[in-house]
């Protein structure tokens, strides 16, 4: 992971960076990306993840990930509340100057879009087409795949190469998928690391339902942390509480 997305300060094109040719990386647009909830499960050598996430149609998100790595593991929920508002629950402690949404909510974001884009890579069309199981594949010798989130961004450099299967999910609104990814890693400055190659397994589903119009003011907030702006605020037991609150 790159801890800040953005120009890496290579002159020219960079291929690193998102853009409208074959010399810029592949990045996640349009319609997969346009999922009302996803669920995933990831699994590397040494990792394994679950990520949920549901956007609504204001943009509010609410997202959770649980994962493991080297004996330890990292889990909670977080709520995007508005613009500015976040209520969360982890067991994580954050430093003061890192900010909770960003730590918390780049990691379902990121794997949400590397998941978004390679659906669209191998399916070659939108989520409508996929309605039986199929087969689906992807490669590219010379781009690289790149995620972004806030406050970091993944790079999968070339060569790379998907495998899975893409199906229709439990209702006709659902497509449930299961891929093998071959990359080349890189380091933190985005440098590629010759010699190696790193798989990771990425399966789950995607719901194309009509995303609700915000989440529900009824969401219970009973042992969630609250933030305006940074800043702390009282608890409150709803959603539609923290609104009241956050609208004075």
């Amino acid at each position: 992971m790159l801890k800040a997305p953005g120009n890496l300060g290579l002159p020219g094109i960079d291929q690193r960076e998102c853009g409208p040719t074959t010399h810029h990386a592949l990045c996640a647009r349009g319609r997969w990306t346009f999922f009302s909830t996803i669920d995933l499960r990831v699994s590397a050598p040494g990792f394994a993840a679950t990520y949920t996430m549901e956007i609504a149609q204001n943009s509010e998100v609410r997202a959770t990930y649980r994962e493991s790595a080297g004996g330890r593991t990292r889990s909670g929920e977080i709520l995007l509340v508005g613009t500015e508002s976040v209520a969360y629950r982890t067991q994580e402690t954050f430093p003061d100057d890192v900010s909770v949404l960003d730590t918390m909510i780049s990691p379902p974001i990121l794997t949400a879009q590397l998941a978004a884009l390679l659906l669209d890579q191998g399916v070659i069309g939108p989520p409508a087409d996929v309605t039986a199981i199929r087969t689906i594949r992807a490669s590219s010798t010379t781009q690289y795949i790149r995620a972004s989130a806030p406050s970091a961004a993944l790079l999968f450099a070339p060569p790379w190469r998907m495998s899975g299967t893409a199906r229709p999910g439990a209702t006709r609104n659902d497509v449930a998928f299961a891929m093998k990814l071959d990359y080349r890693p890189v380091d933190a400055k985005g440098a590629v690391l010759t010699g190696r190659t790193e798989t990771l397994a990425i399966e789950g589903s995607m719901s194309f339902a009509p995303r609700r119009d915000a989440l529900p003011d009824s969401f219970d907030l009973s042992g969630f942390s609250l933030l305006r702006d940074d800043k702390k605020v009282d608890a409150q037991p709803t959603v539609g509480a923290f609104r009241k609150v956050i609208a004075r």
